[in-house]
């Protein structure tokens, strides 16, 4: 399911997420940043606010420049290219990020994080070692993050299987769960790239995808579908990214700018970004959007912890996701919105 990553959303994460250049000429290193999150006023001015702040704590000495809304093309092609050393960074969701963190896809296993306090939790613990992971394999995670609850969002109610079954749902091709869920209740999905989503939608060539709210309404995925799930089905999670050789070529108290800087606004923006994402919600049932229920939210729930069993060796192992689901036990009790099997 679309863990596409945009920290993102007017302005939320996309501070942390540093984007348009403010004395770039000046600079003498130019970090080059892909995302697919579109150019709005609201975005570039907390990117400019970023760069102002980097600009300050390293005498000018490095700026970002961002390449918005998939100019530099979707997260499969921008991983490519930040390999070849085309793009320096990227907000990647977490599909992208196991290419080089084996096992970040445990960040998403279904029926597992129920909460933001168990998303918190988890991460505080399991991140470190995949910090050390993804830099041993050619990168510097700068921070997590997540993008919000997934919902359907559909052109017609999505009640039951047999619903989706009977239309045209959109298959992220990078994402190994939701090919397993589909295979599971035998549904054949529509293969689109990030990029290529909106088109299906106005097309009729897809009927049904899974997003968030706010990203929803960043993309404009929205005002193509009619329907939405009252339920959330997943958290989306993902992570910033930066080529370790361009790193490595920063000094050290401009690698240490950067990192603080970072974790100064990332605790903020992440909060707001949550926040954002249910007031987008709501925002569009105001709006016309109409909130179905699952028929039957019991074969929804204990279909989606059979997925996350079956995934068990195949995008993480069971001594981790075994680790995961103790951390987020302790917080299981917090009130939820989310659809949990009982």
């Amino acid at each position: 399911m679309r863990v596409f990553v945009m920290t993102l959303v007017l302005g939320a994460l996309c501070a942390t997420m540093p984007g348009a250049s403010v004395q770039a000429g000046e600079a003498k290193t130019i970090i080059k940043v892909a995302t697919m999150v579109p150019r709005t006023s609201n975005v570039v001015l907390e990117a400019k606010r970023f760069n102002k702040d980097l600009a300050e704590a390293t005498d000018g000495r490095v700026q970002f420049r961002t390449y918005y809304g998939g100019t530099a093309g979707d997260e499969k092609t921008v991983l490519r290219k930040i390999r070849a050393g085309q793009i320096d960074a990227a907000p990647l969701g977490n599909q992208m990020v196991s290419h080089f963190v084996r096992q970040a896809m445990i960040f998403m296993a279904p029926q597992t994080f129920h909460n933001y306090k168990q998303v918190d939790a988890v991460r505080k613990k399991i991140a470190p070692e995949f910090n050390e992971e993804a830099y041993r394999n050619g990168f510097k995670i700068l921070s997590w993050f997540d993008m919000g609850k997934a919902r359907i969002f559909s052109k017609k109610p999505i009640r039951n299987f047999n619903d989706l079954r009977t239309g045209r749902p959109w298959l992220y091709p990078e994402s190994p769960l939701l090919r397993e869920f589909y295979k599971m209740i035998d549904v054949t999905g529509v293969p689109l790239g990030l990029n290529e989503v909106y088109g299906g939608l106005q097309t009729d060539m897809i009927d049904t995808v899974w997003i968030s709210s706010v990203l929803a309404m960043a993309l404009q995925w929205h005002a193509k579908t009619e329907f939405v799930s009252a339920r959330p089905v997943l958290i989306l999670q993902g992570a910033f990214s930066v080529r370790r050789q361009t790193w490595d070529a920063l000094s050290e108290s401009d690698r240490d700018a950067i990192a603080k800087i970072t974790k100064k606004n990332q605790k903020d923006f992440q909060k707001r970004f949550r926040k954002d994402d249910a007031v987008a919600y709501k925002k569009m049932l105001k709006r016309g959007k109409k909130p179905f229920k699952f028929s039957d939210e019991a074969e929804w729930a204990v279909t989606g912890k059979k997925l996350r069993d079956r995934m068990v060796g195949r995008i993480y192992d069971r001594a981790l996701l075994e680790r995961v689901e103790k951390i987020a036990a302790k917080y299981a009790g917090e009130s939820t919105d989310m659809l949990v099997a009982r």
